[in-house]
C-alpha cells in the first residue's frame, strides 16, 4: 500500500466517520431539545461545526503526544532558525549583479546528545500553542452544543471563552520564548565562548546570538478578542438569568 493510500485508510476514513457520528449524535440530541426557532438546515451546520471543533481537539491530544515522542527520542536532534551575524557573503550571490550586500540570517544544526533541559523548550515551543487550539476547540464544540439545544448562555460558557482566551495568548508569547530559552541553551551546550561574539569588531567575523527573541504580539490581540466574546456571553448569561425569573 502506498502512503498516500495509507494515509487515507488511517486518518482520512476514521476521522470522517467519527465527525458523521458526532453530528449526528448533535443533531439529534438538539431535535429532542428543539423549540422551533432552528431549522434542520441550521441544525446540521451547527452540529457539522461542533463536531470539526471535536476532531480538532482529538487532533491536538495526539498532536501532544507525538510531539513528546519525537523531541524526547530523536538522535541527533534537528536545530532551526538559530540567529546568525554573518560578515561572510554566500559565495552563490558572488558577482551577481544588482546586489549590494548578502549574508546569512539563521543557521540549522543536528546536535547529538542534546540535554534533556533544552529538549523539554523545544517541547514547549511546538506544543503550547496546540494548548491554545485545544481550548478553543472545546469552546467552539461546546457553543455549538449549546447552540443546539438553543440554550447558549450558560453560566460556565463565558468562563470557558476566558481559559482559551488566556490559552492563546499564554501559548502564543509562551512558545516564542521558550523557542528563543531553547536555542540559548543549545549555545550554551555547543559553547558559548567559540559561538557567541562580537561582529562589530575590525575586522568582523561569524557569530550566533546567544538569545533571540523577534517577538509577535498577534496572540495578544486574539485572546483580548475571545475576552469581548467571553464578556458579552457573560452579559448574555446574565439576561438569560434575570428572563428565566421572570417568566
Amino acid at each position: 500500500m502506498d502512503p498516500l493510500t495509507a494515509n487515507l485508510v488511517l486518518v482520512a476514513a476514521p476521522a470522517a466517520l467519527l465527525l458523521l457520528a458526532v453530528t449526528i449524535i448533535l443533531f439529534r440530541r438538539g431535535r429532542r431539545a428543539s423549540t422551533g426557532e432552528l431549522t434542520t438546515a441550521e441544525s446540521i451546520v451547527i452540529s457539522i461545526v461542533g463536531g470539526g471543533a471535536m476532531l480538532n481537539a482529538l487532533g491536538c491530544l495526539l498532536r501532544l503526544w507525538s510531539e513528546a515522542t519525537w523531541v524526547f527520542s530523536i538522535e541527533p536532534f534537528h536545530v532551526t532558525d538559530l540567529h546568525y551575524q554573518g560578515a561572510t557573503p554566500p559565495e552563490l550571490l558572488d558577482g551577481v549583479d544588482h546586489i549590494a550586500a548578502s549574508g546569512y540570517e539563521s543557521v540549522w544544526m543536528d546536535v547529538m546528545g542534546l540535554p534533556a533541559e533544552s529538549r523539554w523548550l523545544f517541547y514547549a515551543e511546538l506544543v503550547l500553542p496546540v494548548l491554545g487550539a485545544l481550548a478553543i476547540s472545546v469552546a467552539v464544540a461546546w457553543l455549538s452544543f449549546t447552540l443546539v439545544r438553543e440554550r447558549p448562555f450558560v453560566r460556565a460558557f463565558p468562563i470557558s471563552i476566558g481559559i482559551a482566551a488566556i490559552a492563546v495568548m499564554v501559548g502564543g508569547i509562551g512558545s516564542q520564548f521558550a523557542g528563543a530559552l531553547a536555542r540559548s541553551t543549545v549555545i550554551e551546550y555547543l559553547g558559548e565562548s567559540h559561538l557567541v561574539g562580537d561582529n562589530t569588531t575590525a575586522p568582523a567575523y561569524d557569530v550566533l546570538t546567544f538569545f533571540w527573541l523577534p517577538l509577535d504580539l498577534a496572540p495578544v490581540g486574539w485572546a483580548f478578542g475571545l475576552a469581548l466574546v467571553a464578556a458579552a456571553f457573560q452579559i448574555g448569561t446574565r439576561l438569560q438569568r434575570e428572563s428565566d425569573l421572570l417568566v
